[in-house]
């Protein structure tokens, strides 16, 4: 299997809708059949130990894909959660396991990584900056949120800053069909790169009901496309639908806006913020510790986004991404290109309020 960059991913989703079949330990006997069933990816169970008896999962899926289809590893979110986001997993633990599993993937041969079922920000980006640490692949994250205003507020946050740290795609893992639909409805006006739902069927759905979903999820500029543990008659009815259909494109090649756990605030091309009564909350320190106490308080949900003002570099790379969100940066030269790489949202003026 020959691995694929992210500006081919890129380039085939701009014309292409890709149908997923995310398989599992007990499903991958099936894999052979959901490609001649017409999926275009076969997204392979999670990895996890990294040993031999995965290795010859992956094995089985790549004989199964042959020239057909692509494999996609699959990094799922830690069960134990970080303790930043009140688990017991720190950061430097998360960083290393998902580095390690970035780099058995790809050596395995994969062409994508998808990290699925991340319910916030602070794991999520911890596990995008390792995963492109270990390797040059395209990156999908999978995100999941609870119906309703909230699980909005947190999925727009997700969006922005996952997008603005260069995924490949991004979109609903792990969730209902239906809630997965209204929840990308919302949120995909804000997309600047290409979305995708890998959701949950009902216990009732038919393969032609499904058929019937795969417009509106298209709709929502999704150009990937899966049901979890679904056989392969979902499938060829999903491949199906998706040859009568064309991807809708982004609405923005970029996207002015910072955000924290789960509130958003959106700039102008000058860097002054769009609306009234909104601000960003200025840190200015170059101290470790002071951002340490800092981050304890506004990586909580409700917090106002943040600016970072602080030209220590490595005080600048602990704070952006120990930061749950995208935060806004002044800095130096050196800390405006690393603040760009990490996906930070780069102020060059003095002033942000709006006039």
């Amino acid at each position: 299997m020959i691995p694929i960059t992210p500006a081919q991913l890129k380039n085939i989703l701009q014309s292409n809708i890709l149908s997923l079949c995310p398989l599992s330990e007990e499903t991958i006997s099936d894999c052979a059949a959901q490609v001649e069933a017409g999926a275009h990816v076969l997204l392979a169970p999670p990895a996890d130990a990294c040993d031999a008896a995965e290795e010859a999962r992956l094995a089985a899926v790549f004989k199964a894909a042959a020239d057909k289809a692509f494999v996609a590893g699959r990094i799922a979110a830690p069960k134990e959660g970080l303790a930043e986001s009140g688990g017991t997993l720190s950061y430097e633990e998360c960083y290393s396991r998902v580095l390690r599993q970035a780099k058995f993937l790809e050596k395995m041969g994969v062409s994508i990584i998808f990290l699925t079922d991340f319910t916030d920000i602070l794991t999520a980006k911890c596990a995008l900056y390792a995963t492109r640490e270990g390797t040059q692949l395209p990156v999908c994250v999978g995100f999941t949120q609870q119906a309703g205003e909230a699980g909005v507020k947190c999925a727009l946050s997700l969006l922005i800053t996952l997008q603005a740290a260069e995924v490949s795609a991004a979109g609903v893992t792990g969730m209902d069909i239906q809630d997965a639909l209204e929840l990308l409805s919302d949120i995909q006006g804000f997309a600047t790169v290409p979305l995708f739902a890998v959701g949950i069927a009902g216990q009732y759905l038919l393969p032609e009901d499904y058929e019937d979903y795969v417009p509106s999820f298209v709709h929502q500029k999704c150009a990937m496309l899966g049901l979890v543990d679904q056989g392969p008659a979902f499938t060829a009815a999903m491949t199906k639908a998706i040859w009568q259909l064309s991807p809708l494109s982004p609405d923005f090649p970029m996207l002015n806006a910072v955000s924290s756990v789960n509130e958003t605030v959106f700039l102008d091309f000058h860097g002054k913020i769009v609306g009234k009564n909104r601000q960003l909350l200025e840190i200015k320190t170059e101290k470790l510790e002071e951002i340490k106490q800092a981050l304890t308080i506004f990586n909580r949900p409700g917090a106002a986004p943040v600016c970072f003002h602080i030209k220590d570099i490595d005080v600048l790379r602990y704070a952006i991404m120990h930061y749950a969100g995208r935060p806004a940066v002044r800095s130096d030269e050196y800390g405006e290109i690393l603040a760009r790489e990490l996906g930070a949202f780069v102020l060059t003026e003095r002033e942000t309020e709006q006039k």
